[in-house]
């Protein structure tokens, strides 16, 4: 009953063991149908990824040439674009052109009428302010209130002139016309040269023949004749009346007057002269010019008593800067200053 007993339990053992057996055998089997289902799957997603990425590349491809074709077009529509505003612009300049010239056609006569109006106006309005802005200013020294340095002589200039006053010398109002001091400046010139006046309104200088006609003539003017020798002794002579004449007139010494002073009288033998200068002979002397005989400028006769433009600093009779009454025979006077002022 025992042995009995056993056996059946050895055979239900045995029986479970081979149903274990068998059990690992469908685990293992389904273990490898898993593995091979995984693989099988991974194959799948291989291929599915390879698919993707053909497809990827192939769109790419397609964007790259849709890309091409697009920058393509575009440089070709740049081109058109470039022609285009070439057109345009060569027409545009055609048009204005055509424009400006018809403006010219029809619009010229008008224009002209217009700039005419526009100038007239111009020129009255600066007419109005030169004549308040030159009401300003004196017309001779003893009208100056402003420093003596700037008149305003319309038949000369619409500008004011500068010149040097002097209040000292016998009384005041004098205009400085001729200064001669030191030899800085030549006075062996040319007509042009006097007509129009040089030199340094500080030092040596000569007004100009315009100028001193132009005061001359618009009132009556005396001459006070300044001058001192090397030995700074100094000595005047006065004129009561003096004019010259105009550039037409040759500048002729038309007036001159009673003369007074402690210089003695040198100029009234130049009366009814000329003013002669080293490239216009005006004088009486038939052969030569005396403005080039005697280096210098003035209303020689034939040829001087008095020659207050010669060359400064130089020996000889009647040479240098000269004054027949006053100068010692041989000197040049060391200061000569001729001024003149409205007679009162």
């Amino acid at each position: 009953m025992d042995l009995q007993i056993l056996k059946a339990e050895q055979e239900r053992q045995g029986k479970l063991i081979d149903d274990l057996v068998k059990a690992m055998d469908i685990q293992n089997r389904q273990e490898k149908l898993i593995n091979d289902l995984v693989k099988a799957t991974d194959i799948q997603c291989l291929k599915a990824e390879i698919e993707e990425l053909k497809k990827d590349g192939l769109d790419r491809e397609s964007n790259i040439q849709l890309l091409r074709t697009e920058l393509e077009e575009q440089q070709k529509d740049g081109v058109d674009k470039e022609s285009k505003v070439r057109y345009l612009t060569t027409e545009v300049d055609r048009l204005e052109k055509l424009v400006g010239e018809l403006n010219i056609k029809f619009d010229n006569q008008s224009l002209r009428t217009e700039q005419k109006s526009q100038e007239k106006l111009i020129a009255e309005r600066v007419q109005e302010s030169d004549k308040h802005n030159l009401g300003r200013f004196p017309q001779n020294c003893t009208d100056d209130t402003f420093g003596g340095i700037e008149i305003h002589i319309p038949e000369i200039s619409s500008q004011p002139l500068k010149v040097v006053c002097d209040a000292e010398t016998e009384g005041e109002g004098w205009i400085i016309i001729l200064r001669r001091m030191d030899g800085s400046v030549d006075f062996y010139r040319n007509w042009a040269e006097y007509k129009e006046g040089f030199g340094d309104l500080n030092g040596e200088f000569f007004l100009g023949l315009d100028k001193i006609h132009a005061l001359t003539t618009d009132r009556n003017h005396e001459l006070l004749v300044v001058l001192e020798d090397h030995e700074e002794i100094g000595a005047f002579e006065m004129y009561d009346s003096f004019a010259i004449g105009d550039e037409d007139q040759q500048y002729i010494l038309h007036t001159l007057g009673n003369a007074t002073g402690s210089a003695g009288d040198s100029l009234s033998e130049h009366r009814g002269m000329k003013f002669t200068t080293k490239d216009r002979d005006n004088d009486s002397q038939k052969d030569g010019n005396c403005a080039v005989d005697f280096t210098g400028a003035w209303w020689f006769h034939d040829c001087h008593d008095s020659n207050l433009a010669g060359k400064y600093d130089v020996e000889g009779w009647e040479y240098g800067v000269y004054w027949n009454t006053y100068s010692d025979r041989g000197n040049s006077l060391k200061t000569a200053v001729m001024m003149i002022r409205p007679k009162k």
